[in-house]
């Protein structure tokens, strides 16, 4: 399977989904996908090889709008890169295997924002991060050049366009866990036109890669930081950061009563 030639027409997104043994997760993902009532989308599923009946689930998930590729890959960001090789879309969204997108109108809701903002390369929301015992509204409204060195940004939240990552690069497979947080470092500071949405856009699993080992991603954060500010900025600037999350979550709690 080739590229798009440049210039060919396709839909406004591909939505990638990147699975591996994926077969107790990808329903849902599937799910929140077909419920959608925008159909401007293609699904690309980049498969590494899954041994498990994966594949299957896909074809049966009801969706005509696919394209599959399965074959070994070097990880997730390598099968990420896959997929924005092979991306027909004019912007992409990575949906992660179990994770979902929030409701039935994110596409349709986004693909107003982009007509609203023609200029924009990177549009974001927030995530719902949901797991046992939890169900956590992240807010992204603060994220920007200045301050995403000393917080996050999760790419189940954001809309690229295909043509930022011709023009700024694919994931870095130098890093294992933060490639994604990486490239959006990258994204802000190069003077990208970006847009935030105040509204959820999807529902992060909690129990994927980023949560299996925590501290080999604390370790690769700070040093991905550290190409950005100096320690000692840093350690302001996280401090900074915690208070404002600690406000954030204070004001919300009392909000709900």
């Amino acid at each position: 399977m080739l590229p798009v030639a440049a210039g060919e027409a396709g839909p406004l997104f591909t939505v990638v989904t990147v699975t591996f043994n994926a077969e107790s997760l990808i329903d849902g993902t599937a799910a929140s996908l077909r419920q959608q009532g925008f159909e401007d989308y293609e699904w690309l599923v980049v498969d590494g090889a899954s041994r498990d009946q994966t594949l299957g689930r896909v074809e049966a998930s009801g969706i005509t709008r696919r394209r599959v590729v399965s074959e070994p890959d070097k990880g997730i960001y390598d099968a990420m890169n896959k997929a924005v090789r092979l991306a027909r879309g004019r912007w992409i969204y990575f949906l992660n295997a179990g994770d979902a997108l929030a409701d039935p109108d994110v596409l349709a809701d986004v693909a107003r924002t982009i007509r609203q903002q023609p200029r924009a390369e990177l549009i974001w929301g927030d995530m719902r991060f949901i797991g046992p015992g939890r169900d956590d509204h992240m807010r992204y409204g603060h994220v920007g050049r200045t301050t995403l060195p000393f917080e996050d940004l999760n790419h189940q939240a954001a809309f690229a366009r295909r043509d930022l990552f011709q023009r700024l690069g694919h994931f870095n497979l130098a890093f294992r866990t933060s490639a994604d947080y990486d490239w959006f470092l990258r994204v802000f500071r190069s003077g990208a036109a970006t847009h935030y949405v105040p509204r959820v856009i999807g529902r992060f699993d909690v129990g994927g890669m980023h949560t299996l080992d925590p501290q080999a991603l604390a370790r690769e954060r700070h040093q991905l930081r550290l190409q950005y500010v100096s320690p000692a900025l840093l350690a302001v600037g996280l401090q900074v950061a915690r208070v404002r999350r600690r406000w954030r979550l204070w004001r919300m709690a009392a909000q709900a009563r």
